[in-house]
């Protein structure tokens, strides 16, 4: 089994770039040409923290790959301060895709299909906090339920579909005060208070886990998990110091269960080490990490298989993770019939944020499946063949609905094309709203969680 886990993670890097070339979103007419997507195969991220200054910076260098000449696509919220394409100093025009459905910025300078390198800086200014005694305290916390919200937020970075090899290079300059990082990638710190992060090659723009402070800042317990496949994972469960009723010892029972639990129904835990933060409303996932409060634990930690394992590659497949945690949570109930429809799969193209209706519509759609398939074993060994197959292989709804077809030997396109692709006759939770699971936060809340 330790074998297959790893043959499985040798695999899915190998075919990541032709994977990435498969989901690539096809391009669209700007003025004087088209805006073309990219496959980013690496992207170095020099972030600096100056706290004399009390600025941060980053800088990004990023390999990319394009397959029709035109104007580059990438994305950051922020706009950049410098950007040059193989060395030569550009613009940047922030456009929306052509049914609006998403915002996005692309290199102002013909380029033709090849690979390239592209430079971009931009200020980092989102949920940092230079603190009284000299010291930092930054995160990349996103979210799926609100437009922009992924990498893109903080750095340059590209759609969901992509998978990047990605390393921080951290720097604080002029702290009075050591910096401990809590992190999902590989970190080594090469002097005081300055480190690399190597992410796997499989990460994309909602993989990664990112949060500093100075030491002191969190109340921490570091333990291990022995999976089923025999490895040991190195686990931390944490908060600050500031959030009051937080028992660590609580906290990782309850992750040892869950653990447990997922790795019974689903196979070997997918990732290397397992880190959560007890903060916030509700929580949100990382691959093998999660900002989570407790009763939203075990819906964070089932995405590490779906979301963070088997991945979305873009928003119109992004209900699909949620409808089955949710599923989760409800207990795996099965029903016999669904009334209503959604069009939770048919979304205009550029879509990237998650229908919510997959936490009531679409949880009720995975009963309304497990029921139809309870003769075929219901829906919970697809489930595991599907983390056995398509780790880290981001997918559409197409390809989660061929699979399902695949597995059980009948077709159930006309239940998706029914209950997904259709009018939206369910009633729809308003995006004003807050999802008791994916709390959709302001900065100014995250802020309060730093």
């Amino acid at each position: 089994m330790k074998f297959l886990t790893a043959l499985l993670l040798l695999t899915s890097v190998a075919v990541a770039g032709n994977n990435d070339k498969t989901h690539l979103p096809k391009s669209f007419s700007v003025s004087g040409g088209r805006a073309v997507f990219a496959d980013f195969s690496e992207a170095v991220y020099n972030i600096t923290y100056d706290v004399a200054a009390r600025r941060a910076s980053v800088v990004a260098d990023i390999r990319l790959q394009t397959m029709e000449a035109g104007f580059p696509v990438f994305d950051s919220v922020t706009a950049p301060i410098a950007v040059s394409i193989d060395g030569v100093a550009v613009q940047t025009v922030q456009s929306l895709t052509p049914e609006n459905e998403t915002i996005l910025r692309y290199v102002n300078q013909l380029t033709p299909a090849g690979v390239h390198i592209l430079r971009v800086e931009v200020p980092l200014t989102a949920l940092v906090d230079f603190t009284p005694d000299g010291g930092v305290k930054s995160a990349f916390w996103t979210s799926d339920l609100s437009e922009r919200q992924f990498l893109e937020r903080y750095l340059p970075a590209n759609f969901e579909f992509d998978q990047v090899q990605m390393t921080f290079n951290v720097n604080f300059i002029g702290a009075k005060t050591k910096q401990v990082i809590y992190t999902n990638g590989v970190m080594g710190e090469t002097r005081l208070n300055s480190f690399r992060i190597v992410y796997p090659p499989y990460y994309t723009a909602s993989s990664i886990f990112f949060h500093a402070v100075p030491q002191g800042a969190t109340n921490e317990l570091r333990f291990t998990l022995r999976s089923i496949d025999g490895r040991i994972i190195p686990a931390v469960v944490y908060a600050g110091k500031s959030s009051f009723g937080v028992n660590l010892e609580n906290l990782k029972a309850r992750t040892t269960a869950v653990f447990q639990e997922l790795e019974s129904d689903y196979g070997p835990f997918p990732h290397p080490t397992l880190t959560v933060l007890q903060a916030g409303m509700g929580g949100m996932e990382y691959c093998g990490a999660t900002m989570t409060e407790m009763r939203a634990l075990g819906h964070e930690l089932f995405h590490s298989y779906f979301a963070r394992g088997v991945m979305p590659a873009n928003g119109n497949a992004g209900w699909l993770d949620e409808a089955l945690a949710s599923w989760r949570d409800a207990g795996y109930q099965s029903s016999s019939a669904l009334s209503g429809s959604s069009n939770m799969s048919a979304h205009p193209y550029y879509t990237r944020i998650t229908d919510r209706n997959a936490y009531t519509f679409g949880e009720q759609f995975m009963r309304y499946l497990d029921g139809k398939l309870k003769a075929k074993g219901g829906l919970k060994p697809f489930m595991r063949y599907m983390v056995e197959r398509r780790v880290f292989s981001p997918l559409f709804v197409e390809e989660f609905i061929a699979e399902m077809n695949r597995f059980y030997g009948v077709s159930l396109d006309a239940d998706f094309r029914k209950f997904t692709y259709g009018v939206n006759s369910f009633t729809p939770t308003t995006k004003k709203s807050k999802h008791s699971i994916h709390t959709k936060m302001t900065i100014e809340e995250l802020q309060n969680y730093l």
